[in-house]
């Protein structure tokens, strides 16, 4: 047998490409508007979850961000950060 009966030809492309929509991350969730929520406004973990479309582990760990920052985050002001820190306290 010669090498040339051997060999075969492609002409065409062995792959394509196709494009999805997708997206990688979720919006980020304001935690001083969550902290607010819940601490001030008296909002439930369930009632987060489907505001923000999250799952309660995601709702939990927002509230474990917001403890681990003694809940200075940006767009809350001390005074509504004390009534936080006092209710959280109770």
């Amino acid at each position: 047998m010669k090498d040339s009966a051997r060999r075969s030809i492609v002409e065409e492309p062995l792959s394509w490409v196709e494009e999805y929509p997708i997206q990688w991350r979720e919006p980020r969730v304001d935690l001083a508007e969550l902290a607010k929520l819940r601490w001030i406004e008296g909002f439930s973990t369930q009632e987060l979850m489907k505001r923000y479309e999250r799952t309660q582990y995601a709702i939990e760990n927002y509230y474990q961000n917001l403890r681990r920052k003694e809940f200075i985050v940006p767009g809350l002001s001390e005074k509504e950060r004390q009534e936080i820190l006092w209710v959280w306290k109770r």
